[in-house]
């Protein structure tokens, strides 16, 4: 998925279902293929609006034009995955082409993996983070973005509030601004979150890690980036050559922090209750 439809969701989440705007992404969602045919003009005529309102809107999603907002729809028809190898495909591919029982064996191997060979030094330095830093933050992409709304919420237990957006402007914002009393945990298998906008056409590099003062820590299974000298800290989540089951382990892997997170620093509940005896 490259940066329109996600920009495009974004919008679509945010805003009220009776908005110009809301109808404009939604129509365009729907004739996502045909974007790069039409002109402004027909495209404006689709959605019943003038051609000045699309030209705000696409700037609005942060594109300098028309034109500019085509060639990202064209981004759209490609198929893109990260591998580490050459070898690994996505799961859907690898359970039509192998099938369920050989997948499960993978994603169990996998699983075993995880948590057998997981570097909880690396994991209690990042639970110390999240409770000393001031900010937290979690970001990525696509997938890995899902991983960084799963650890907000997973924090939210604990009451430790935890930073994040699927808006990817706002993304850069953040981090671009991000003080020293912040902590920033990225998720990104490939690592290239770090180094590009990798949903927008032709990658331009990305600057706002090198603007950042926050700390970085990164969650990927590209083991060269623990030398990239805008990561602080590296979490290396390992799993097969064969199948991309990064979705899955992101999940075990926050389980793996919460976890250390209890035991080091206890639940809120259990200390609300020994606070109301001591009164009592």
């Amino acid at each position: 998925m490259y940066i329109l439809y996600q920009r495009l969701a974004t919008l679509i989440n945010g805003e009220d279902a009776d908005t110009t705007e809301y109808h404009i992404a939604s129509v365009m969602m729907e004739n996502m293929d045909h974007i790069v045919e039409n002109s402004i003009g027909e495209i404006a005529k689709l959605c019943n609006v003038s051609k000045s309102t699309i030209s705000k809107f696409v700037r609005g999603l942060g594109f300098e034009d028309y034109t500019d907002f085509k060639w990202a729809a064209m981004g759209e028809k490609k198929k893109e995955i990260y591998t580490k190898d050459g070898s690994t495909i996505n799961i859907t591919d690898f359970i039509c082409q192998n099938g369920v029982n050989t997948y499960m064996d993978v994603l169990a191997r996998d699983i075993r993996h995880l948590f057998e060979g997981a570097d909880f030094r690396k994991i209690d330095a990042l639970v110390r983070d999240i409770h000393e830093y001031k900010k937290v933050a979690a970001f990525g992409e696509v997938y890995s973005e899902t991983a960084a709304l799963n650890f907000q919420y997973k924090m939210s237990l604990y009451r430790k509030f935890v930073y994040t957006t699927i808006d990817d402007m706002k993304q850069t914002r953040y981090i671009e601004n991000a003080e020293e009393d912040t902590v920033l945990v990225i998720f990104s298998n490939s690592g290239r979150y770090i180094n590009v906008y990798s949903r927008l056409e032709g990658c331009p590099k990305k600057t706002c890690f090198d603007k950042t003062k926050a700390k970085v820590v990164l969650v990927t299974s590209n083991e060269k980036m623990r030398d990239d000298p805008r990561v602080d800290d590296c979490l290396i989540l390992d799993y097969s050559d064969k199948v991309q089951n990064h979705p899955i382990l992101y999940q075990l892997l926050i389980e793996q922090i919460a976890l250390r997170y209890q035991q080091i620093y206890g639940f809120p509940q259990e200390n609300t209750t020994e606070e109301t005896e001591i009164k009592r």
